[in-house]
């Protein structure tokens, strides 16, 4: 899986991981849609970020969360919106 773009969001807590997450996943929306790498170090973005994307009106897809060295990597598809 390719991403489009990568938001890193290490040293930011919740609620701001979320609130700069789901701002980069409209612009990416709004602009054709794609895939966004969302890093985080905050393991309770890790849980939160997922859960709080699901309740949003675009209907976003999280394809995938790992941990990897110590982070999180989240992949988010953001579908096309007109």
């Amino acid at each position: 899986m390719t991403e489009n773009d990568t938001l890193d969001l290490c040293g930011e807590k919740c609620p701001d991981t979320f609130v700069y997450a789901k701002i980069k996943l409209e612009e990416l929306a709004y602009s054709g849609g794609g895939v966004l790498k969302i890093i985080v170090d905050y393991p309770p973005a890790a849980e939160n970020i997922p859960r709080s994307l699901r309740t949003e009106k675009i209907k976003y897809e999280v394809i995938e969360v790992k941990p990897v060295d110590g982070l999180f990597e989240l992949l988010v598809r953001a579908p096309a919106v007109e």
